[in-house]
């Protein structure tokens, strides 16, 4: 018999000794009240009737793995990248939040960062391909919101990869979304910037880290591995990282995975002083620091994952089309695309889909980011994303980097 988080039990004649208080309120088998907490027994008798006929409340105690926060299941079609959009408002919505002078209620910001990384986790699995498209393609929010989510989805790629613990993701994840928290006063300056960084503006990046940790432990966070994380996610193994130089074992594996993450979306978003680093140019940058700057194995883990033409990138095809790339296949030199342009320069009413396994439809190189058309991500989808069945093993992409 339940009563919320209690079970009535059988009492046992061990359990109660004369002339000593009862541990606990007693009931009948209908849930009358037959002993208060605390009273007397008085007499041989009296135990004997109470442990025929009494039950006591025995506390129910949870497993500790049940109260964490699981992914989201979608049960029914959804369109990732509104569902992406929406989470960026309310990463917005926390960073105000967190910027005002007054300190909000214990565990809300927690809470906040943590639906919407349960959010993001739950749209991944939907549809991973569409969610690597939102990374690359979405661009209507600044970049201190763009960046974080683009380092979360990055992250739980590798998590999800790696079978990482849900505890665990989900601290990596809020990292991902909080760790430039004190560079946002600056980032659109920056982030516009032509000229190169002065000394001042260096000594703030440097310090963001533990900034960001600092204002994160102001506001109520009082995840360890949360703030330790933030504190590390621009460390190098080579100790060239900062704010603190760590150096290999001293940086935590998680911090890796931001790392790369960072980096990685950073090199492929358009400044105002350069276009975006080609995707393959990018992969190849990461791929040549591995060992030194990166983890080796992270680092392979991370381009099997992305591909060599990740979702969202932009390609010419052999015949002279324009297309999106939509989804990952186990070739990482053949992906599936949505064809937007024809060779003549002429739009496709609608996306075509392509096999570019075929000699005819084969990937001739990225696009520069002035040959992009700007089109609606779900378009190139369509209202079922495209799913393939078995996980793509992309094991041998490096060797083509």
């Amino acid at each position: 018999m339940m009563l919320r988080d209690f079970e009535l039990t059988r009492i046992t004649p061990e359990l109660l000794k004369i002339d000593q208080p009862v541990p606990w309120p007693i009931y009948d088998e209908f849930g009358k009240l037959l002993m208060a907490k605390g009273a007397i027994l008085r007499s041989d008798r009296q135990k004997e009737i109470l442990t025929r006929v009494g039950l006591f409340a025995r506390e129910i105690k949870p497993d500790p793995k049940s109260l964490i926060p699981q992914p989201v299941r979608f049960r029914r079609k959804v369109n990732p990248f509104a569902e992406f959009d929406e989470l960026c408002l309310k990463l917005e919505e926390v960073f105000k939040l967190i910027e005002k002078d007054e300190v909000p209620n214990p565990g809300v910001v927690k809470k906040r960062i943590f639906d919407i990384a349960t959010h993001l986790q739950g749209l991944t699995e939907y549809d991973a391909d569409a969610l690597l498209g939102a990374v690359h393609l979405a661009d209507q929010f600044p970049y201190t919101i763009h960046h974080p989510m683009q380092i979360a989805v990055l992250s739980e790629l590798i998590l999800e990869r790696l079978k990482v613990d849900q505890e665990v993701r989900l601290s990596v994840l809020a990292a991902a979304l909080t760790c430039n928290l004190a560079m946002n006063p600056y980032q659109q300056r920056l982030h516009q910037q032509k000229q190169p960084l002065n000394d001042q503006q260096r000594r703030v990046i440097e310090k963001h880290p533990e900034q960001s940790r600092r204002r994160l432990e102001e506001v109520g966070v009082d995840d360890a591995l949360w703030l330790e994380l933030v504190a590390q996610h621009h460390e190098k193994l080579d100790g060239t990282g900062y704010p603190q130089g760590l150096q290999d074992d001293q940086i935590r594996r998680e911090a890796r995975i931001l790392a790369l993450a960072d980096v990685y979306t950073a090199m492929v978003t358009p400044r105002p002083y350069r276009n975006p680093i080609k995707h393959k140019d990018t992969l190849k940058d990461i791929f040549t620091q591995r060992g030194s700057k990166f983890d080796s194995k992270l680092t392979l883990v991370f381009l099997n994952e992305l591909g060599l033409y990740p979702p969202g990138v932009y390609v010419k095809l052999n015949n002279g089309e324009l297309a999106v790339v939509v989804g990952r296949t186990p070739d990482p030199k053949s992906p599936l695309v949505a064809s937007v342009r024809k060779a003549s320069g002429d739009l496709f009413l609608s996306p075509r889909r392509r096999n570019t396994a075929s000699h005819n439809f084969s990937i001739r190189g990225a696009c520069n980011v002035n040959e992009r058309i700007r089109i609606n991500p779900a378009t190139l989808w369509g209202i079922d994303a495209i799913r393939v069945s078995n996980t793509p093993d992309l094991s041998g992409v490096s060797d083509l980097i």
